[in-house]
Order: structure tokens, then sequence, then C-alpha cells
């Protein structure tokens, strides 16, 4: 579309006392009663035409009294050339997106600006036909919409699911694969999500697609809260290349490929209470082993030891080789598990250290981690489930990841209160068992013994009272002799199982670089 064809084709045949003047056409406003012409048409900067009454006729009644739209006299998006350098405080402009209302009125532009070093701005703009440029450079109290509006409004009307992303740029990728997709201005951050926004989505189905960083997981969030009690289903969602839906579709993902980090479509279990002699007919299921014999699934396991003994690597051991579908204290085949790590003390580079060696020894055995089998997430600055923000993200992951077994730790940094306050440590045990029961997983979780009182260590939990209630099963190690580097530890229960397990009585260092670091210590009895 050009301005000749939007003069000659659309606007120029509708109009009245049509007259060439310098710099473009002036004719009768069919706006009002307009006995000498009013109306200037100019080339416009960004769209083909700039309608003017010099009467103060607003553009949005010239066009319905013409019977058209903004529609009508405006490029569409997939037209825009990419690389208009349009002006900007900020410097040239690499794309131009227009927000307008229900009608189609332009309201405003978000103008996406390259920076040095590949970093990007952001300038907004209104119209203002009293400024020579045309346009103006605060928002000032111009309503604020939705990018797309007319676009989404009519998918609603339809009965399409609709796609809210993090900003324009991902609007226009997804519109590209035929999917209707909207964006607030401004990008992610608190308040820029509007209460008002979500009117438009009532009994809608959303999906949210959260851009892999905190900023963006939190905005989705936001968003998802604000549309739960309107919408008719509403599901986040995570790319699983890049950090956003078009990093994510150019890398070659699919829609399909998203990760499912949060959904409302499932719709609650009520469950009604039975009567007694219904409840003791009731024959229970078999037991669900993660690792057979010594991990069921729902079991909540509490690993300590001192330090440097080796507990994060006997942890680690048994996470990989669950994966692995051998048992990971004796060279015998078992149901592989999905696992989902967090280890939330060391870096990535520590991670792949200590696990490239484990991932090495699975394979000599024979039972390679399969892909998918096992999802490793570092956070060494950890995480408080004290607050909500990281509380959900956790649940995101093991929404997402739907783990059989789920190892979270060490436990003082998965909080950032007083180790010893039960109150603190009653909202983490409270998000980690929120986790456990969504994915019906087995969980394990790393932890510190407390320093010697009166010249003794004891291998419960150092902290509140509470861990020693909470989990089914508290195992650690300490030495078994007073060797120093200590190759040999006993396990020991420093609570009551309260079901049968099976673990070890004791361990040895292993020095073949082939086998588990670990292994069972056969000799221990003849020792003891």
């Amino acid at each position: 579309m050009t301005v000749a064809d939007v003069l000659h084709d659309t606007l120029l045949p509708r109009l009245v006392g049509v007259r060439s003047v310098a710099g473009g056409f002036q004719s009768r406003c069919p706006a009002h009663e307009d006995h000498n012409p009013s109306l200037s048409i100019t080339p416009g900067t960004t769209q083909p035409v700039v309608l003017n009454c010099h009467a103060g006729c607003q553009t949005e009644d010239i066009l319905a009294a013409l019977e058209l739209t903004w529609a009508d006299i405006s490029l569409p998006p997939e037209e825009r050339r990419e690389n208009d350098e349009e002006w900007t405080p900020a410097g040239p402009a690499s794309h131009v997106y227009d927000y307008r209302d229900e009608s189609g009125k332009l309201l405003f532009q978000v103008l996406r600006v390259p920076q040095p070093g590949g970093s990007k701005t952001f300038r907004q703009r209104i119209p203002d036909p009293i400024a020579k440029s045309g346009w103006r450079w605060k928002l000032g109290d111009t309503r604020k919409v939705l990018y797309r509006l007319p676009e989404l409004i009519a998918a609603l009307e339809a009965g399409e699911t609709v796609w809210v992303v993090e900003g324009e740029k991902d609007v226009e990728t997804l519109a590209r694969h035929g999917i209707t997709a909207t964006c607030n201005s401004g990008g992610a951050g608190p308040g820029k999500w509007l209460d008002e926004y979500t009117d438009h989505f009532v009994d809608a189905h959303v999906r949210i697609v959260a851009d892999c960083d905190r900023p963006g997981q939190a905005h989705a969030r936001a968003i998802a809260d604000s549309l739960t009690e309107v919408a008719g289903s509403v599901t986040i969602v995570e790319p699983t290349g890049g950090k956003d839906i078009s990093d994510h579709l150019a890398a070659g993902g699919t829609l399909g490929d998203l990760l499912v980090t949060w959904t409302t479509e499932v719709a609650p279990v009520v469950f009604l209470a039975p009567d007694l002699h219904e409840f003791l007919s009731e024959v229970d299921p078999p037991t669900t082993w993660v690792v057979p014999g010594l991990l069921e699934r729902g079991d909540r396991l509490i690993w300590t030891g001192t330090e440097g003994l080796g507990k994060s690597l006997t942890v680690r051991q048994i996470a990989v080789a669950a994966a692995a579908g051998i048992h990971p204290f004796r060279s015998e085949s078992i149901p592989r598990q999905k696992v989902l790590y967090i280890d939330c003390e060391n870096s990535e580079r520590q991670g792949r250290k200590h696990f490239r060696g484990l991932e090495r020894v699975a394979r000599l055995k024979n039972h390679r981690v399969p892909d998918g089998g096992m999802f490793v997430i570092h956070r060494p600055t950890g995480i408080d489930l004290s607050r909500p923000d990281d509380t959900a993200w956790l649940m995101e992951r093991v929404v997402a990841h739907k783990p059989d077994l789920l190892v979270c730790g060490p436990f003082y940094r998965l909080h950032a209160a007083d180790s010893e306050e039960e109150k603190g440590a009653r909202r983490v045990v409270a998000a980690l068992d929120a986790a456990r029961v969504h994915a019906d997983c087995a969980l394990i979780v790393e932890h510190h013994a407390p320093h010697a009182s009166n010249g003794v260590r004891t291998l419960r939990p150092f902290g509140s009272s509470l861990l020693m209630r909470w989990p089914e099963m508290g195992m650690g190690i300490r030495p078994a002799t007073d060797d120093y580097p200590c190759k040999n530890v006993v396990v020991q229960p420093w609570r009551g199982n309260r079901d049968e397990r099976h673990w070890p009585r004791a361990l040895k260092w292993s020095e073949d670089p082939n086998d588990w670091p670990w292994l069972v210590d056969e000799d221990f009895k003849e020792r003891a």
C-alpha cells in the first residue's frame, strides 16, 4: 500500500471539493458542515496519509463519515520495513509498533531502538498535529491498551486460544505462525499489566509465555493471577531454547515443545470421605519404588553428614543411578526414574565436574542416563522458599519436568530465615511438600549436621526441631574410622523409618575410576 493507493483508490473518491495544495490535498471535511475546505490530507511518516481538520474534527469521526476505518488507510504490520530509520530521541528506530483502540484508532506507538553492544531501548509517542514532526514523545494521560487489540478482540469473539507474551517482537513472531497474541507496552515489571486488561479475557483460553529470566517469570505469574478468576483456562509456558518465544522458534522449537510450568486446565478432583467399612475394603496399591528397597514415591528423606565427608556425592550418586536405571549401591538394574536435581550451593562449572564422572560410570555399566531422564539446575545464590516468587519458581520446575525423584538443597540454602526458627522452617517444608505431592515423587534434601556438643557430633539436622519430625526418613553418614581422609563411613538413621528400608550399613570409598565412588562395605560387620 502506498500514498497513491490510499489517495486515489480509497480517500479522494469519497471526498468533496478536493484540490491539490502544496504538500498534499485539501477538501471539505465530511464530519461537519464545511463550506470552506478545512480538511488537509498529507503524507504520513509511518502511515500513508494524515487527516487533519482545521475545524477540530477528530480523525475517527472523519473516517466514520467516509465509512472507513483506520485499517483502511494504514499499513498492515507485515508491510512495515524493519529497517526504516525512524528518528527517535534515542537514535534511529528499527521497528515501529502501533497501539490501537477497539475501533482501530491509533493511540500511541512504541519504537524499538537498537543500542551499541546489541542491547535495545524503547521510546513511545502519540500523534500530535500541532507538533512540527507530527508526534509528541510523552504518553501523558493517553489510554494504554494491549498491543494488536482489534485482532485480539476478533480472535476472542471467534473462540480462539490467545497468547500473551512479553514484547511486541514476540507478538509479531507468533502472528507469522498464525497465532493471535498480545502484550502490554513497557515489557515486564510491576504494574505493567493493568487491571482493565483483564476484562478482555472473560471465559477465554489463554497461554502465557514467560521469558526465561526472573522478571519474565514474575511477569507471567502476575498476568496469570489477574486472569485466573475470569478466564476459561490459563496456562504458563516457557521456551526450551533461548530467552523468549522468538528465540525458541528460531532455534527450531515448536509450540508443542514449550514447557508447561503452571495451568488451570486440569479441574481439581473432589474427594468425598468414605465410610469406615468402605475404607477398610479397599485394597492397598502395590508399593511404587523409586529406588527399590530405599525410596518409595512420596518419601521424604533428609540426608546429613559432616563437612567434607562426601554426603553431597552420595546424593548425586543416588540421583544419577536412579535416572540411569541402576541401583546406586549394587550392580543390578532397576526401573529408570526421571530426576530433577536442584543444587543451591555449587556453580554450574562445579556441577559439571561432579556429574561428569558419575555419568561416565553409568555408561560404563551399560546404563546410560537417557535424554530427558535427568534435569539439573544450579542456583548457587540459593532460593528462599519463604517467598512466594521462589515457591512459585520451584513449583513451575516441578510441573514442567514431572520428576519421580526431586533432589533439592542443601536445606540452609532454601531459606533466608534463622535456621533454628520453626516458623521459617515450616514455610520451607510446606513448599517442598507441595512440590512433592504435586509430582507424586520422592524427595531428598541434603542438610548439615550440627557441630559437636560435649565432644559428640550427632547426625540430626542442624536447625529447627521440625526437621526431626517432618521426614519419613532421616539418614546420615559418619566416619567409620579415625583415618584422614576418611575412606569408610557408617550409614546411620537418626530418625526411625516409618517403613522398612534396606540402606547399606556402611560404605567404602572406591579407588576404581570406572565404578561408583561409594560402594557397599561388606566387611563392616567384621570390623565393628
